[in-house]
């Protein structure tokens, strides 16, 4: 069973990553690392090539969050690896494939890069794409390039969620999915903000998923929503 609640399987073809803004502090992927990999430092970024054919090996329809334990447009990964798995990817249309990025411009460099090197190269319906914001400041540096990306479904992960944030202006996105920060050194959040984001997705027909106030703190009645962006809006 996957303990991310929004999706059903993981799958990592690259593990680790390096810290890029304040949501990365308390990053849960590192915590697993430090507890599984013995002297294997996070930030040492791999991919593992006999991982690409998992998704292919599995007859069931399934959700799959690529890379819980890295982030697909890492810096290390070259692009021709980034390929690979994107092959796979479309290849597996049964699966559907949720890809969650702090790296949004790098993603547009490999759109580019794949399109010059292979015109027929698409993004298939099955793939979807996330864009992880915690505050303001990331809010307005992430989701004006997350626009350009070529995607039937676009989705934005408020996790950790550290302060309150307005996503007025982008109502572009098809799915949000919301959370608090969880572990022994969580920050605070505020219900409240949850709700405004709420309240924002309800008004533009955008599908609203509460995740988390910080894994302790029960979701209140009216934030426990658990929506997917399944049909068009």
């Amino acid at each position: 069973m996957n303990k991310i609640e929004w999706t059903e399987k993981s799958w990592n073809p690259i593990t680790g990553c390096s810290k890029v803004s304040s949501g990365c502090k308390n990053c849960y992927a590192e915590t697993i690392a430090k507890r599984f990999w013995n002297d294997r430092k996070f930030t040492d970024v791999q991919f593992h090539e006999g991982k690409l054919i998992e998704p292919m090996r599995r007859n069931k329809p399934t959700i799959y969050f690529v890379n819980s334990m890295s982030d697909l447009f890492h810096e290390d990964i070259e692009f021709r690896k980034i390929a690979l798995i994107f092959e796979v990817m479309r290849y597996s249309e049964k699966h559907t494939f949720q890809i969650l990025t702090k790296r949004p411009e790098r993603a547009i460099e490999f759109f580019r890069w794949w399109h010059l090197r292979d015109e027929s190269s698409k993004i298939t319906e099955n793939i979807w794409f996330g864009i992880s914001i915690e505050n303001q400041e990331m809010a307005n540096k992430r989701l004006e390039p997350f626009k350009e990306f070529p995607s039937t479904i676009k989705f934005i992960s408020y996790e950790p969620a550290l302060e309150e944030v307005n996503f007025e202006g982008y109502e572009f996105i098809d799915w949000i999915i919301c959370g608090g920060e969880s572990g022994i050194n969580k920050r605070p959040c505020n219900p409240d903000w949850f709700r405004k984001v709420r309240d924002w997705a309800k008004k533009n027909s955008i599908a609203f998923f509460m995740k988390q106030i910080d894994k302790v703190k029960a979701i209140p009645e009216d934030l426990m929503i658990r929506e997917y962006p399944f049909k068009e809006k």
